[in-house]
């Protein structure tokens, strides 16, 4: 902390020094007289800066912090206000600075820097919980699907359902329960879909994002996880580290496929963000680091499933004529590759859940739609909600169905493979929207920029739930990404987890299940020790 301040703040004072110097240089009163203002000014800034952070990170912080930065920017607050009426007056009426008006700015400026420096306290590293074994009455539980769909939005599934276009995505919505889940913001991908998964906000669960930069002046395996925003200090403060990609991640919380099976329920996991390296507790698992070109060791479990999942690999020219057909004629490299990566982590999955039909929760993540709602959601949303009747908007719009026409298909198949009880969740963590005013502005020049979806908006997710005990038709209000996973426990029949950020969304479930399985909860799940071998 200090050696980033001294750094930082020895930067700083160098560029004000700079800006000064041409106006000040051999004018000791000018000095004196601007002074004052240019303590109001960096009190002024400090103040905005740790408010606007407390605000835009506040899923992101540990505990604590949060409100040391607020305390911290209401003192900054105060403090400029109090530099600044005194610059005033003496500046109005031309007075000289005396010994008190010296002394007062110079002890605003000393207790801020205190308060600055003494906002590091707040942070106590969380313990561990003690272990203990897991004590859970023993059941008939239906089996769970989870299926991840990134980019999904009810603004996109409504329309299409309607229309007669998603048959499979329309009987989940008559017949069981769904609603808009908050995101959080900032909408890091992969901070969201491990927030989904653990039930837990990125300041318990530790993932903030993909990307961290070196700080070797602040340790020797230092790290800058969250910049500063507003300020352009990856530009600067950084001191041009590009960072690198995380290829395993330090989670500090369990995830959901690794909760179960401390409470007696097999799982496998497919393609989740984030989830490198793999738990060794699961039946099966691939990491999405598994299906990039140079997919790590740690990116697949057991050790001969790799060899077995590549056999599925699909190329855009492999396509099945028919499919392609389905996505329109002409359709551009990023829908061929987002279909190809899609299939091939169904086949995979597929695969697996037959091979052992017994895992009791299984976990499919498919990223492809991201691309596509990327290249083409804005001109979804000017066909659907605004009558844009250009060709362009129109193809588009096109796209977009297609590819949410393929998804509903592999749910259909997905649910009519599957016997006895079982409820299956299809989630999004984050959704797409048009994009707003400043990046059509910015964009506005290239080619099809207006057609485009953005993804840097916290706009809201989805949850649908269907099978065993779920109300058919009820609309889940009010819902948050981290009420999945305390949800799909209670689903399973187990208790809550009372460290957990969510909480069960109650409405999704029919009289007769809530009357059957009353809502219990338990300090934690963390403490619960590994399946044995």
């Amino acid at each position: 902390m200090l050696s980033g301040l001294g750094l930082y703040g020895s930067l700083l004072g160098l560029l004000s020094l700079l800006l000064h110097l041409p106006w000040t240089a051999r004018r000791p009163r000018r000095a004196r007289r601007a002074l004052p203002w240019g303590i109001t000014a960096a009190l002024a800034v400090a103040a905005l800066l740790d408010g606007t952070h407390a605000s835009y990170f506040a899923y992101f912080l540990p505990p604590g912090i949060n409100d040391r930065l607020i305390r911290t920017a209401l003192w900054l607050s105060l403090g400029a206000l109090i530099c600044f009426y005194t610059a005033l007056l003496h500046t109005l009426h031309r007075r000289r600075y005396g010994r008190r008006s010296q002394t007062l700015l110079a002890v605003v400026s000393l207790l801020s820097i205190y308060t600055m420096i003494e906002r590091r306290e707040a942070f106590r590293p969380r313990q561990p919980p003690a272990p203990r074994p897991a004590v859970v009455e023993a059941g008939l539980r239906p089996q769970l699907w989870v299926v991840g769909i990134d980019t999904a939005t009810f603004d996109a599934i409504l329309p299409l359902a309607g229309q007669g276009r998603l048959p499979f995505l329309a009987t989940l919505l008559k017949d069981g329960a769904y609603g808009r889940i908050e995101t959080i913001s900032p909408p890091r991908r992969e901070a969201l879909w491990i927030t989904l998964a653990t039930g837990k906000y990125p300041d318990k669960h530790g993932v903030t994002g993909a990307r961290v930069y070196r700080a070797p002046w602040a340790g020797p395996d230092a790290q800058l996880r969250l910049l500063p925003v507003g300020i352009s200090f990856r530009n600067w403060g950084t001191f041009g580290d590009p960072g690198y990609r995380l290829v395993t991640y330090s989670r500090e919380s369990l995830t959901l496929w690794e909760i179960l099976p401390r409470l007696g329920v097999s799982s496998g996991m497919v393609g989740w963000p984030a989830s490198a390296p793999v738990p060794e507790e699961t039946v099966f698992a691939l990491t999405e680091r598994f299906f990039t070109d140079a997919p790590e060791p740690q990116s697949s479990w057991p050790p001969d499933v790799a060899s077995r999942a590549r056999l599925f690999r699909l190329s855009p020219q492999e396509l099945d004529p028919a499919l392609r057909r389905q996505l329109g004629a002409g359709a551009p490299p990023v829908v061929l590759e987002s279909l190809t990566g899609d299939l091939w982590r169904q086949s995979i999955f597929s695969f697996l859940v037959e091979q052992d039909r017994e895992t009791g929760a299984v976990f499919l993540m498919l990223p492809g739609l991201r691309a596509v709602s990327r290249r083409f959601f804005g001109g979804f949303d000017a066909v659907q909600f605004q009558g844009d009747p250009t060709p362009e908007a129109r193809e588009a719009a096109e796209r977009v169905a297609a590819y949410y026409a393929q998804l509903d298909a592999f749910l259909a198949e997905l649910w009519a493979r599957g016997e006895g009880p079982r409820v299956m969740a299809v989630v999004s963590a984050a959704g797409a929207e048009p994009r707003g005013f400043r990046e059509r502005l910015l964009g506005g020049m290239e080619a099809g920029s207006a057609l485009e979806g953005s993804l840097s908006g916290a706009s809201d997710g989805i949850l649908l739930l269907y099978g065993e005990g779920i109300r058919p038709g009820a609309l889940l209000t009010g819902a948050r990404v981290a009420d999945v996973t305390p949800t799909l426990l209670y689903a399973l029949g187990f208790p809550v987890a009372r460290d957990s950020d969510g909480q069960v969304l109650t409405s999704a479930f029919d009289k007769g299940f809530l009357a059957r399985h009353p809502l219990t909860v338990l300090p934690s799940y963390e403490a619960l020790p590994k399946p044995r071998s």
